[in-house]
């Protein structure tokens, strides 16, 4: 199972936010489920400026994200972005469901909302922008973000080897099927990756001349 959280047990260093309205709002308070300082997250001013990040310590697999309002209190947001990076600076924004709408937030101060990540995502650092919150208070946020220790492999190619990974033979659940590739090429030719179907279906991608090319062949 990867949904271990993974905010609840880091320091409050790991914490750190655009603003915050005092020292009891600050961003080390916005642990999900947490009563201590004023009870959670709220910046400085109200605004779309503003956001709430929080440094995992490494590369972590994230596949689920869960939010709360400032406990006891009018402050909680209704709707945000969701951003990642891997070195805190390049930023890319979790696009759910392929909709550049952002995540539903909470309707009150203590009530969690859980949201699980399809697909997944590895990243280090992560961001929430709030987009909106209770008009009769301000923003106020706690958090948590649930996975894994993220786990990679390296393989190097010669250009006479190759990789085979076979799929169980059993129906799979159709979920959502998501490849992802980073490679450095010393030649401008050949076969990245190369996958066949139960009935004649494939893809295909290769290298021809310095350009990727994508094959697909649906049956």
């Amino acid at each position: 199972d990867c949904d271990a959280p993974l905010a609840s047990a880091l320091p409050r260093s790991s914490f750190s936010s655009s603003s915050e309205l005092s020292s009891s709002h600050g961003p080390g308070f916005s642990r999900l489920n947490r009563r201590d300082g004023a009870g959670g997250w709220t910046p400085l001013v109200s605004n779309k400026y503003q956001w709430l990040q929080i440094d995992l310590g490494e590369r972590m697999e994230v596949t689920a994200v869960a939010t709360q309002g400032g406990y006891g209190s009018s402050n909680w947001v209704t709707s945000y972005l969701l951003m990642f990076s891997d070195g805190g600076r390049n930023w890319k924004q979790y696009r759910r469901e392929e909709s550049i709408w952002g995540f539903p937030g909470n309707t009150n101060a203590d009530s969690v909302v859980h949201y699980r990540l399809q697909p997944p995502f590895e990243a280090r650092f992560l961001r929430f922008l709030p987009l909106a919150w209770n008009p009769r208070g301000r923003i106020g946020m706690r958090i948590e973000v649930y996975g894994c220790a993220y786990k990679s492999e390296v393989v190097y190619f010669d250009g006479q080897s190759a990789l085979l990974y076979k799929l169980d033979k059993k129906p799979l659940k159709p979920v959502r099927d998501v490849i992802s590739l980073k490679f450095k090429a010393i030649q401008s030719n050949g076969i990245l990756l190369h996958r066949e179907g139960q009935h004649g279906n494939h893809i295909t991608l290769e290298l021809i001349k310095g350009k990727l090319v994508f094959f697909l062949n649906s049956g």
